[in-house]
């Protein structure tokens, strides 16, 4: 008896057109006869390139077409209903759908056995206040309770919050607890062993930029420094301005990286972003 290859599967995936590179790939190499005019035949449709076509990023989905993609591509109801949150997702301009088509992939009891840190690994990057508590749970002070916490942090956050932030920091890895049975990070740059999706970075920068609005006016003008800078510049030197920031960046990780012992946990945000646009048509 043959050996029955492995189902590709489709919740190891967050783009649905790299799904449908690979579940080809494959189907051409374990069926006879297979190609993209019999896909198009199957699924009904009269471009014999329409399943290509899509594949190759040429041409998007529309519900219509998606009922007969899931039908196409022999995914049951579980996965059926995962590939075309998944199809909403990508396919999605504005980013208040992305975040909400990305949160029902997340419901996914499949995804969960699969990647069962991926959750946690959203909440992380879309929450301002864990990566404060993974810096305040160094400190010499710490009692290892919630409580010390939330009467620490500012704007304030509840005590439920601040237990499960630290039982994301545990689940991910960012925090450990050591034989003395104080906590410490697991290293001390930010290592989650997966890469944040470009959702979770907004949510991130969306909050943060919404803590700076609601702490600006909050704190006395000797604690904190803001300022801004309007420039204009050819369009060729926005590269190496980000560079610069870059370096930025990591010239301060390398000067606090050693402290072991922080005092107080501060946010260096820096903004980088154009004002201007090419015009789409010319006025009248």
């Amino acid at each position: 008896m043959p050996r029955r290859e492995k189902k590709i599967s489709i919740f190891s995936y967050l783009d649905y057109r790299e799904f449908m590179r690979d579940w080809y790939q494959e189907s051409k190499r374990t069926r006879r006869g297979f190609s993209f005019r019999y896909l198009s035949q199957k699924a009904g449709f009269t471009s014999p390139n329409f399943f290509k076509l899509v594949m190759d990023g040429d041409r998007n989905l529309s519900e219509d077409s998606l009922e007969k993609f899931v039908a196409c591509l022999d995914l049951n109801k579980q996965e059926g209903d995962y590939f075309a949150n998944l199809v909403l997702y990508n396919q999605a301009s504005h980013y208040e759908k992305k975040d909400h088509y990305y949160k029902r992939l997340l419901q996914s009891r499949k995804l969960k056995q699969i990647r069962p840190l991926k959750k946690d690994h959203y909440e992380y990057c879309s929450t301002w206040y864990h990566s404060v508590i993974r810096e305040l749970v160094i400190s010499e002070n710490f009692d290892g309770t919630p409580e010390w916490l939330v009467q620490r942090i500012h704007p304030p956050i509840t005590m439920a919050q601040a237990a499960r932030s630290l039982e994301i920091l545990q689940h991910l890895g960012l925090i450990e607890k050591g034989e003395e049975g104080r906590f410490r990070q697991s290293s001390a740059l930010l290592q989650t062993g997966e890469e944040p999706t470009d959702l979770e970075l907004m949510n991130f920068h969306q909050g943060v930029l919404e803590l700076a609005k609601e702490m600006l006016p909050k704190i006395p003008a000797r604690e904190r420094d803001v300022s801004a800078m309007t420039l204009g510049i050819r369009q060729e030197m926005i590269p190496e301005l980000k560079q610069k920031i870059r370096e930025f960046r990591q010239e301060i990780l390398r000067m606090i990286s050693d402290d072991s012992a922080p005092e107080a946990v501060v946010m260096l945000t820096l903004q980088l972003f154009p004002l201007t646009q090419e015009p789409t048509k010319e006025v009248q």
